[in-house]
């Protein structure tokens, strides 16, 4: 049963200005890009059309779906990261993508996905998750497999990405504070040294993180996205006016789209852009804990932190304040995984917004 005339009008019009936006931005980052200056926008606007198909198909697909099949979407999500393998790598010599030829799906956009829909099935039949350790373990052990498929590939941001993921899922089911920390002490810093601290790669996001220096390989794109903000100031140069696109700032329709928004309007724009995500965050955490049943309440939370995690991520390494990772803007990057499983996000946020709270229900019944 679904409440036929509720609808959460606020998240929804966040996201509709939000992908209104990407259209813009996606046509001002490329049209230079190519002879068809159309050609970047042309595939975006094929992908939103995707994408919005599958949003609808997750707005109406009820709740008990996503729990009765939580560990089967997760077992295909590990049979995709593994299957990646399998394949040759791409021309940046990783196994990130599955080519289908007419498009190319990231596997571990999905699993992202999966994860939450793992954690809130698990950790919802779980009562005594407050007290034991065993249904940590193992919660632990899984994510351990994921990071180390991913980091493998190698994209160790969406590895931490996940694990980031995994310990608010713990926060907001209470588990004791010593469960939370282990992964803090154990996991992540054995992750760091076995798959940061001894890639070259990583070891020069790292650098240039530190040392944002133009005429240095590695500190090169986040100079050149700094030089953006810079040159946008308080109100921007003018949509359609930035010249850090020029080939400047590599990817910039893609990993670095916040920095060209912060060029052509200025900290209005940014600050417009951040209200928008913040109020799909507020409205997103808001309607999932107030539902009774705990597998809803959790996959809410996942999938609202997972879209403003991508979100805070991407902005701090635009400005510099984190190592680039190939987080995209959610809504507004170019990108066809990403903008998919967005949509599929909002989809099912707007349904768990139509969903009755039992306790309520009661009370009127």
């Amino acid at each position: 049963m679904v409440r036929s005339k509720y609808f959460d009008w606020y998240i929804f019009v966040a996201f509709i200005l939000l992908v209104i936006l990407g259209v813009v931005f996606i046509y001002s980052a490329t049209y230079t890009a190519t002879t068809d200056t159309l050609h970047y926008l042309k595939r975006h606007l094929l992908a939103i059309t995707i994408a919005s198909i599958f949003l609808v198909g997750a707005y109406l697909t009820p709740m008990h779906f996503w729990e009765k099949n939580a560990y089967l979407i997760f077992i295909l999500a590990l049979f995709l990261l593994i299957s990646v393998y399998a394949l040759p790598t791409d021309s940046t010599h990783t196994h990130r993508w599955i080519n289908l030829g007419f498009f190319k799906f990231q596997p571990s956009e999905f699993m992202k996905f999966a994860m939450v829909l793992f954690l809130a099935k698990y950790l919802s039949r779980k009562d005594d998750i407050l007290d034991k350790k065993e249904p940590v373990i193992l919660v632990y052990s899984v994510l351990l497999v994921v990071m180390i498929l991913i980091a493998l590939q190698p994209h160790k941001g969406a590895a931490l990405f996940i694990a980031f993921l995994t310990l608010i899922l713990l926060f907001y089911t209470r588990a004791k504070l010593r469960y939370i920390l282990f992964p803090v002490f154990i996991i992540l810093p054995a992750f760091f040294v076995f798959f940061i601290l001894r890639s070259n790669y990583a070891i020069s996001r790292f650098k240039g993180l530190l040392n944002p220096d133009p005429s240095s390989k590695e500190g090169y794109q986040a100079f050149q996205s700094l030089v953006a903000f810079v040159k946008g100031g308080p109100l921007g140069e003018g949509i359609g006016m930035g010249t850090q696109k020029l080939k400047y700032l590599p990817e910039i329709h893609t990993d670095y789209i916040f920095a060209l928004i912060g060029e052509e309007t200025g900290v209005i724009g940014t600050l417009f852009v951040i209200l928008l995500f913040s109020i799909i965050f507020y409205r997103g955490i808001t309607i999932s804990l107030e539902k009774d049943n705990l597998f809803t309440k959790l996959l809410g939370v996942g999938i609202t932190y997972i879209l403003a995690l991508n979100a805070i991520f991407h902005m701090l390494v635009t400005l510099n304040l984190m190592p680039s990772t190939g987080f995209t803007l959610p809504f507004i990057s170019y990108g066809g995984s990403s903008l998919i499983m967005s949509f599929i996000y909002i989809g099912i946020l707007l349904r768990i917004s139509k969903e009755p709270n039992n306790t309520v229900m009661a009370v009127r019944k």
